[in-house]
């Protein structure tokens, strides 16, 4: 029975620490957001002990900064930062893409339109829905692609640029997000012909709109 016990209490500390990671990369925190250990347990409805376990899981992972023993933040990059995760970016999730377009069937295609009309739909009305299903479609990508590694290593690099997406979605013109020219159409159509490279072209031509939050970052340095 006290295995039992300890079993269900690391599962529920494991739920906890992919609810709050899966927020960040979500972009339903924004840089400098101070997250409260109590607070966060009452909004999930357990004890402080699961929470603080996740907390300190991803303070380690340096997806959330320890100012003092109770003031947790979420950290803010500056523009090098932010480059370099776009560089690292476009190289996997540019891999990721082409794979991915090598061996996707007509039932992960039809996942994949599903996923951009849901974006499209949120992005007229839902800064932070669009956020979520922006993340669906680069998270396709990854899935898709066979390639778990990479996958593990890009979703640590959405926790650090993930809270900038709302902040994304305000300096980019509604209708460059929501338009039918779109970055994720072109990757869509690559995947429909089975085209690694237009594949890997398009998705980092999507990831090179992060332009717009580097020049935000540089001119508020």
């Amino acid at each position: 029975m006290a295995g039992l016990q300890q079993i269900e209490k690391e599962n529920l500390s494991e739920k906890v620490y992919h609810t709050i990671r899966s927020a960040l990369i979500d972009g339903q925190y924004q840089p400098g957001d101070r997250l409260r250990i109590a607070a966060l347990a009452e909004q999930l409805g357990t004890s402080i002990t699961p929470v603080r376990e996740a907390i300190f899981r991803l303070v380690s992972e340096q997806a959330l900064e320890m100012k003092a023993a109770t003031a947790i933040y979420v950290p803010r990059i500056d523009a090098r930062q932010l480059k370099e995760i776009q560089l690292i970016r476009s190289h996997l999730e540019g891999e990721a893409a082409a794979h991915a377009a090598a061996r996707v069937t007509d039932e992960q295609m039809a996942e994949a339109e599903a996923i951009q009309t849901a974006f499209i739909e949120a992005a007229h009305h839902d800064s932070r829905l669009a956020s979520i299903r922006n993340r669906d479609f680069h998270f396709f990508l990854l899935r898709t692609s066979g390639l778990p590694l990479v996958e593990a290593i890009v979703e640590n690099l959405w926790t650090k640029m993930g809270p900038l997406l709302l902040v994304f979605n305000s300096l980019l013109p509604r209708r460059e997000i929501t338009g039918g020219d779109h970055k994720h159409f072109a990757v869509l159509d690559a995947l429909r012909r089975r085209d690694p490279e237009a594949a890997r072209r398009a998705i980092q031509a999507d990831i090179e709109w992060g332009h717009i939050l580097v020049e935000w970052l540089e001119k508020k340095a």
